[in-house]
């Protein structure tokens, strides 16, 4: 990247620079911190205490490039936030529908808004839906609009959605892996308000390979898998503005993960994803279009920007070189990244709000497409709608004060980012042909290494705490004896009650003859899909079925236990057995 006489001078300031350091160093002996003496990232990556231009005398100019060129490390756009912010997209979910809504119209007032100022909102369901129930199972007691909306059914999506225009808005479903069920809920609803699938705009979450690393139950992972790549064939074909696939990197790093194993695993398993789809019938550049990415943003600033930069350039030139893609909109990774909640304190729980900042501004500066901020008291409980509107605050005054929205890809060409994300795009990279060594994303996360991978990395942050290695303000280090919790939200006790007398007046009120014509034809399609080989999926049966099934009003309980039946349910812990 520079000449050679700007490299032997790099080289011999450097030298004249080292031996200035190290005397420093050495006058300090074992009192020095080991910031001084061995940096690294919270990946481990090797860290120089100070760059120069010969540090990038091996990286390719070319992997770097311009904005919105090829290979995408500096954005997938020429004009990045010079035309239009990022998303601003809290999660949102809690309690009845209809306490979510109120959430959701009480932020878009407050200035929440996506792409072009459309209505953009992220919806969390509720632990009870996670797990595939309905709220009248014994299972769900006390867990009914929990960590997310209590929606079951199209009644339900009716009190969510009445009034807002379902063309217009973008819904994000966070589902587990009751994305068939919610997804078919949602194409219901809208046909009975006139709104056709493909005039939908969304995503639906689809990562069941969440199961690798989420002790949570689930389908077995090549079931799971199974599902994934249906629903994006059906969406092809009949939802061409619905976003299909969420590679939910964020949940990675949230269990214990590391920002190497994040790029890494996300990268082999969208290897293992794009070649099922081919299998089963669907182009590499048509299924890639629609995939979304899901990133942490956590408190290692510098690298957590590099692994996003790395992340965009090993996606495309994997994508581009084994797969044959030539769409740019294919090779572009679209990123709604989400502050670290695992990096938030219940101790001095204001002090989130310096982290969360802090990992806001590095979100921006590595050039994001969304943005959800956690909330300072979410170490306790659900945000009140004063955090919640606290987090929307944050990023507006970044990208209303500061004038880092002017500039793309502000970090380009420093000798620390660069050579950064190089490694940390060369890491990656290793550590995804080390899990195609081993048969594919599938195959390790059946042998149980990709969860043993991630729980030692979680093992070793845990003791670097505990020593005090790794410092944490308030829990470590710069204790206060002042522990008032702040004050917390909490959901309604009546939530319940009246979750569960809803579902069981839906039952009793619905057309039973319909009900079970449809759910029996939907038991037909999953037992069928069972059985069928990655290159069967792609047809439409299941997922016509499953709207069926939605159109008769089954709820997602109902719709869960017929799936759970036909292709297994278990710990993931079993998985591995």
């Amino acid at each position: 990247m520079f000449d050679k006489d700007i490299i032997a001078r790099a080289e011999r300031d450097e030298r004249d620079w080292r031996q200035r350091y190290d005397r420093i160093v050495e006058r300090f002996g074992e009192a020095a911190p080991k910031r001084a003496k061995g940096p690294s990232t919270r990946s481990g990556l090797p860290l120089k205490s100070a760059y120069f231009p010969s540090d990038l005398d091996d990286i390719d100019y070319r992997r770097i490039g311009a904005p919105g060129g090829y290979p995408y490390t500096r954005g997938n756009l020429a004009a990045q936030y010079q035309m239009m912010n990022w998303a601003n997209q809290p999660v949102i979910g809690f309690g009845l529908p209809e306490d979510t809504r109120a959430r959701m119209d009480a932020l878009s007032q407050q200035g929440m808004t996506g792409y072009f100022g459309q209505n953009f909102y992220n919806l969390l369901y509720d632990l009870v839906s996670h797990e595939g129930l309905d709220p009248d199972d014994p299972a769900a007691r006390g867990r009914v609009g929990q960590c997310g909306m209590a929606v079951y059914s199209v009644a339900d999506m009716a009190r969510l959605f009445d009034g807002l225009d379902l063309a217009k808005i973008n819904v994000v479903h966070i589902t587990d892996y009751q994305v068939v069920p919610a997804l078919a809920q949602y194409i219901a609803y809208g046909r009975r308000r006139g709104v056709p699938a493909e005039a939908l705009r969304g995503n639906t979450m689809n990562y069941y390979h969440q199961s690798a690393f989420c002790g949570m139950s689930a389908f077995p992972p090549e079931q799971g898998h199974k599902l994934a790549v249906a629903l994006i064939a059906y969406c092809a074909r009949h939802m061409p503005q619905w976003n299909t696939t969420n590679f939910v990197g964020y949940d990675l790093e949230e269990t214990g993960g590391n920002a190497v194993q994040e790029a890494g695993m996300m990268l082999a398993y969208g290897i293992e994803l794009v070649r099922s789809c081919i299998e089963a019938g669907v182009a590499p550049d048509l299924a890639l279009s629609r995939f979304g990415f899901q990133i942490a943003q956590g408190n290692d600033f510098f690298e957590e920007i590099a692994k996003i930069r790395a992340l965009r350039q090993i996606w495309a030139t994997t994508m581009q070189e084994r797969f044959g893609v030539s769409d740019p909109r294919a090779m572009h990774v679209r990123i709604h990244t989400h502050t670290a909640g695992a990096t938030l304190t219940a101790e001095q729980p204001l002090v989130n709000l310096i982290r969360t900042t802090l990992q806001a501004f590095g979100a921006a500066l590595s050039g994001v497409q969304a943005m959800e901020v956690a909330a300072y008291d979410e170490a306790y409980a659900i945000p009140t709608e004063e955090a919640a509107t606290l987090t929307l605050r944050i990023q507006q005054v970044i990208q209303e004060e500061t004038n880092i929205t002017s500039v793309s890809d502000p970090l380009a060409g420093s000798y620390f980012m660069e050579k950064l994300t190089d490694q940390m795009a060369r890491a990656a990279t290793d550590l995804a042909e080390e899990i195609e060594r081993m048969g594919g994303y599938i195959a390790a996360q059946r042998q149980g290494w990709i969860r043993t991978q991630i729980e030692n990395s979680a093992e070793q942050w845990r003791d670097q705490v505990d020593s005090g290695e790794s410092r944490l303000v308030g829990v470590n280090c710069y204790q206060s004896d002042d522990h008032r919790e702040p004050d917390l939200f909490t959901v309604d006790e009546r939530v319940e009650r009246i979750a569960i007398e809803r579902i069981r007046a839906h039952r009793q009120e619905r057309d039973a003859g319909k009900f079970e014509a449809a759910m029996a034809e939907f038991r037909a399609a999953v037992g069928l899909f069972a059985e069928q080989p990655m290159a069967g999926v792609g047809d439409d049966r299941l997922m016509e079925a499953a709207i069926a099934a939605a159109e008769a009003d089954a709820t997602t309980g109902e719709m869960m236990a017929a799936m759970k039946a036909a292709l297994g349910w278990d710990a993931p812990y079993n998985f591995a057995a």
